[in-house]
């Protein structure tokens, strides 16, 4: 069952958010105690209605998650609508993959952005979701980085 998960359920959300860096390979990249620092700025964003989680329930286990995120940075926010839709944390426990979870939560992740009214919304793939995204009309953008 998906469902909007509530600010009670953010510690198990931040808990599959430190898996999916784990997973990835890129822990390392995480402040000392981000775990918190990721909670409250959770917490935060869903008490301004800037943010939500949409989460996969199976025999009353969250096993699953996607959030989406209203975003406001230059230059953005300089456009008309000024916020762009950005959806992260699209996370599934191994042992449900492939059953098109991480789909399902993405659809409802893009609901919830177009009826906040955003125009454009962005995500970071990994190697192993970038077909799914495709598949789902988001393309590669010319944004470049530099890593210093």
């Amino acid at each position: 069952m998906i469902r909007q998960a509530t600010l009670d359920e953010i510690k198990t959300i931040v808990e599959l958010k430190i898996r999916m860096f784990e997973e990835a390979g890129i822990k390392h990249y995480l402040k000392a105690h981000a775990e918190s620092s990721v909670y409250d700025k959770y917490c935060e964003m869903y008490r301004n209605f800037l943010g939500i989680h949409f989460v996969m329930e199976e025999e009353g286990r969250i096993v699953a998650c996607a959030g989406a995120f209203l975003k406001s940075d230059i230059p953005y926010c300089f456009y008309e609508p000024d916020q762009y839709g950005f959806i992260g944390d699209i996370y599934v426990m191994p042992e449900y993959r492939k059953r098109g979870f991480a789909r399902r939560l993405t659809e409802e992740t893009i609901g919830w952005l177009q009826a906040c009214g955003v125009k454009t919304i962005r995500l970071l793939a990994s190697p192993d979701g970038r077909h799914l995204y495709e598949t789902m009309g988001f393309k590669p953008t010319h944004e470049m980085e530099l890593k210093l």
